[in-house]
């Protein structure tokens, strides 16, 4: 209980550094919209009343202020006039203060005051109440107001935001009180992170599409440029209200933990309860635990998260009037850490249980807790619709079992399913023949097209960009030399271990005994490796890589193995999943433990 206490770091279930990251978003944004659109609004309006005032100009210049890429604009003038019989000089030119390139108003206000002034028939705004107060244009600027609102705006939707995930009580392994009346899943809320996100693209680039007209007038056809953040912007909403559909078609899917907390060193597990639909398909759930940490510095900082151990397995459907119960359980070893901060660890664990599968929902319906469902259920026009849903558990060392326990006959059911499912994965990967009293397995290349052709690619970039590097040295750029060849080294390794990994191919034979290894690469046979089998703990299994997906689904790749006479010879390679690469050590042992049983009788 102490572990996770003292990995809580907040009591209240808020972030108050969050909270205050995102005031200063907040305060950027209010302090912009002031400037650049409340400021100019007030001085209109109060300005309304002043009296116009010849003046004289005695100065007047349009002043550009060139930057890297781009230039910008304002004007400046001296000028005095007569009020009451006393002279007034003044330099105050427009409401607008700064310089800018939005739209061409500081051209055309400098056109219009020169002309004036070579007319004669220049007037300021000036105050009668305080003369000293005047403007050459009162005039407000509509582009410029909706540049800056919608810059104002983006910063406050953001400031705004971040404010609210720091304020909100945590929905997580932090909040243990919160659990107990059940954990929304991550799908709930994020659907609105990427609805947010479509707005604030689109909300950027609108100042940019209204200035698209006159730079294609003057030829620049680069500002087409302009619309790629309104489209990217519009897929990012295409996907949120697809998003939002999906949840909605099913609707709240709360957790209730149980036990609460979870334990590592005992059960962790919960049920939900599905209100609408009937699953096709039985659901399958994942639990998995990853350690959340930064690296590096500034720019450079990058945040890491690492799969520390995850299993796979079945849920238990309980059906029930109005929908069905879903069960998750899983016993967890007492060698992995629980959730918060832990000593021994940088950052945070996390734990999240991820649930799959497939139901049969009513065409038309969307959730909505008013209808009757269970007329809608006896609809004939129903649709298949992928179920996904996940949640943030807590998790602390422990014991503790939960109160329900699924049936052992089902337990038993899945298990006997799942060696099922183990062996012909196994036997889909890695050929198998029985040649008289031996095994013969096949790992035939390019099995793992789509991951080798990807280094391939990946190692290509880094050659060509090498090629670059050394054309560029070989005209005096003479430090290129070394990061070119450094380039030119790690692409052709990439590259090399993609083509390798693309067309290597291994044949093994085990015998009474005896076990021998062909590699070939593309067909050509490279090295042969036999050794002797005395004991059936002489086959192992090794990981070889692994790779981690965008929903935290870990899969690693096996070796399966003999340590003979000092060698380790390989009898199959690139088993994907534990499962499959356990079932094919099954069927290696059973061969080998059937020989040594035959010489003992």
């Amino acid at each position: 209980m102490t572990s996770s206490s003292s990995g809580r770091g907040k009591k209240s279930g808020r972030s108050w550094g969050v909270i205050a990251f995102g005031s200063i978003f907040l305060a950027v944004g209010l302090l912009v919209a002031g400037i650049t659109a409340g400021k100019p609004f007030v001085l209109y309006l109060e300005s309304q009343g002043w009296d116009s005032v010849p003046v004289t100009i005695t100065r007047l210049e349009l002043i550009p202020k060139y930057d890297e890429d781009s230039v910008t604009w304002r004007v400046e003038a001296s000028y005095q006039y007569f009020v009451d019989g006393n002279t007034y000089y003044n330099n105050s030119v427009s409401l607008s203060s700064g310089s800018d390139n939005i739209g061409n108003y500081w051209q055309l206000l400098y056109s219009r005051l020169n002309t004036d002034k070579q007319r004669q028939q220049a007037y300021a705004y000036v105050n009668p109440d305080d003369p000293q107060r005047a403007y050459l244009d009162r005039s407000l600027r509509p582009e410029m107001m909706l540049f800056g609102g919608v810059f104002a705006l983006v910063f406050m939707l953001a400031g705004g935001g971040v404010m609210y995930l720091g304020w909100r009580p945590s929905n997580n392994a932090d909040d243990i009180e919160h659990a107990r009346s059940g954990i929304a899943s991550d799908q709930r809320g994020g659907y609105k992170i990427l609805l947010v996100f479509g707005i604030l693209f689109i909300l950027i680039s609108l100042p940019a599409v209204v200035t698209v007209a006159d730079a294609l007038s003057d030829g620049q056809w680069s500002a087409l440029l302009a619309f790629l953040f309104p489209l990217v912007g519009g897929v990012i909403l295409f996907f949120a209200l697809r998003m939002r559909k999906r949840y909605l078609q099913i609707g709240p899917t709360p957790l209730f933990p149980d036990p609460l907390p979870g334990y590592a060193g005992g059960q962790v597990g919960g049920c939900f309860h599905l209100t609408r639909g009937e699953w096709i398909k039985p659901p399958q759930v994942r639990l998995t635990c990853t350690h959340s940490y930064s690296t590096g510095s500034g720019k450079e900082r990058r945040t890491q998260h690492d799969v520390i151990w995850q299993s796979k397995g079945r849920a238990y459907t309980e059906p029930k009037n109005s929908g069905c119960d879903v069960h998750a359980l899983f016993d967890v070893p007492a060698d992995v850490p629980g959730s918060g901060s832990q000593p021994g660890y940088h950052g945070l664990i996390q734990w999240s249980l991820h649930c799959t599968g497939t139901i049969s929902l009513p065409v038309s319906a969307s959730y909505n807790p008013r209808v009757d469902n269970s007329r809608a259920m006896r609809s004939h026009n129903r649709q298949t619709v992928e179920f996904e849903r996940s949640w943030s558990l807590p998790v602390e060392k422990g014991q503790r079992a939960s109160s329900f326990q699924i049936p052992s006959e089902v337990q038993q059911a899945w298990h006997q399913q799942q060696r099922e499912e183990a062996r012909e994965s196994a036997a889909a990967q890695i050929n198998l023949a029985t040649q008289g009293e031996s095994l013969h397995l096949s790992s035939q290349r390019g099995r793992h097209a789509r991951m080798a052709l990807g280094m391939v690619l990946f190692g290509g970039i880094f050659d060509g960009a090498a090629v670059f590097l050394l054309h560029k040295a070989s005209q005096g750029e003479a430090m290129l030399w070394l990061m070119g060849g450094v380039f030119l080294l790690a692409g052709l390794l990439i590259t090399g271990f993609g083509l390798f990994w693309l067309g290597r191919g291994l044949q093994a034979d085990v015998s009474a005994g005896h076990v021998r290894m062909v590699r070939r690469l593309f067909g050509v046979t490279l090295y042969q490796r036999n050794g002797t089998v005395t004991s059936p703990s002489q086959v192992q299994l090794s990981v070889g890589l692994s790779s981690t997906d965008q929903h935290g689904v870990r899969t690693e790749y096996y070796t399966l193995l003999v340590n003979a006479d000092g060698k380790k010879i390989k009898l199959a390679e690139g088993i994907e999943g534990r499962e499959a690469a356990e079932a094919l050590k099954e069927q290696v042992m059973s061969v080998i433990t059937r020989q040594l049983d035959d010489e003992l009788v």
